[in-house]
């Protein structure tokens, strides 16, 4: 029996899940923990191991990027559940660490069998996700540095050069310098960033911040 736990800031969500896992044992898993965010369910089961199903978005401002590192470091398997306007970002979710994937809407027993299939083969996306990603446009992440990726997530939060540099204790021309860098990098892998709202997006897509305008 696979040991399980699901993180969604829907409650019917999490609902649905352990009510369909305890009424039909057949499926292999067992969904013992849910929680609304990651620091709720770390808080709650630090050390023990289990599959996670996680929202894309827990919509309380944590990064894609951070949920998965959190869960990942604690050796948690990590299943993302994808809703079909955020396709963009399942490539992301396995360069953080995700060992599998499945669409929002797809039935229960889809969901259970990704995520038993995650955990025995380590990497893992649902038939039907494969096929709606085969007609997404591929979107390479764009490999910044750790240092990048603060500088980024603070500069398209709304905070102007000289802030990001006061908050991170760096001087304005390495900020200035760091951006550089990043719309260079974007542009290599063919995702231009020249604006600050295509920076936004840029990091939306890649996880390092959570979605708040829409991406249209």
């Amino acid at each position: 029996m696979l040991n399980a736990a699901v993180i969604s800031p829907q409650p019917m969500t999490r609902i649905a899940m352990q009510r369909e896992a305890a009424e039909h044992p057949e499926h292999g898993v067992r969904v013992g923990a849910a929680a609304g965010n990651v620091p709720e369910f770390l808080a709650l089961h630090p050390a023990e191991e289990t599959v996670v199903l996680l929202s894309l978005n827990t919509m309380d401002g944590r990064s894609l990027v951070q949920n998965v590192t959190d869960l990942t470091a604690h050796e948690h398997t990590v299943v993302v559940l994808v809703p079909p306007d955020d396709l963009c970002r399942v490539r992301s979710a396995f360069a953080c660490g995700a060992a599998g994937a499945v669409g929002k809407c797809e039935p229960i027993k889809s969901v259970f069998r990704t995520m038993r299939l995650a955990k025995q083969l380590g990497h893992f996306m649902s038939d039907v996700l494969q096929a709606a990603l085969a007609e997404v446009p591929s979107q390479a992440p764009a490999k910044l540095s750790a240092r990048e990726r603060e500088v980024l997530a603070l500069y398209v939060d709304g905070l102007q050069e000289q802030e990001v540099a006061g908050r991170l204790r760096i001087a304005e021309s390495t900020v200035e310098e760091h951006l550089k860098r990043i719309r260079r990098k974007y542009l290599l892998v063919d995702r231009p960033a020249r604006t600050k709202l295509e920076l936004y997006k840029r990091a939306v897509e890649d996880g390092i911040i959570p979605p708040v305008l829409p991406l249209a």
